[in-house]
């Protein structure tokens, strides 16, 4: 990965951090996206654009996103230690047996890698599956509501109204002593 690529990657991820507190989260996410694409090993820019997806709640976004983030940073990392081989191979042969008997190398004799973050991101992947894949099922409004009346019942019966010519009216009770009737 050459400087320049390194530096515009930088640059892109400053504006997007910049519209992303702005509020411009659509903007943001492009400029997140275009930053990982320059630089692979831009390990921030992957994770905004996660954070962003997770703000607007789609999943099977981030996980797509997730796979692609792996994929992408192993890619650009392996890619970095062989440049590394290249440029150091004297030193890298002298120390080879001694790494592989240590059990510091993979198979492929690249130097094992203790990536953490890589390891958060397998595990966002796994919660992010395991919830899309029991999530309750959304229910859907039925068209016609349901009556839980037979067809054929007659309409209950109004009540009567009360009209202003009705003679009885409330009695009030007043507190304290009752007066009934007396025994004599």
């Amino acid at each position: 990965m050459s400087r320049r690529k390194q530096i515009r990657s930088k640059e892109q991820f400053a504006a997007a951090l910049e519209l992303e507190r702005a509020g411009d989260d659509a903007a943001a996410l492009k400029l997140y996206r275009k930053s990982a694409i320059t630089d692979p090993a831009n390990s921030h820019a992957w994770n905004r654009q996660m954070v962003l997806l997770r703000k607007a709640k789609s999943k099977e976004d981030e996980v797509k996103l997730i796979k692609l983030a792996i994929a992408e940073y192993r890619k650009s990392y392996e890619t970095k230690q062989q440049d590394w081989l290249k440029e150091n191979q004297a030193k890298a042969d002298s120390t080879r047996e001694l790494a592989h008997v240590l059990g510091l190398l993979e198979p492929t004799g690249l130097p094992k890698s203790d990536d953490t973050l890589i390891e958060k991101w397998q595990t966002r992947l796994y919660l992010l599956e395991y919830r899309i894949k029991n999530a309750r099922k959304k229910k859907r409004p039925s068209k016609k509501p349901v009556s839980k009346s037979p067809k054929n019942a007659a309409p209950a019966p109004a009540k009567p109204k009360q009209t202003a010519t009705t003679t009885s009216r409330p009695v009030k009770k007043k507190a304290g002593k009752t007066k009934g009737p007396s025994r004599l």
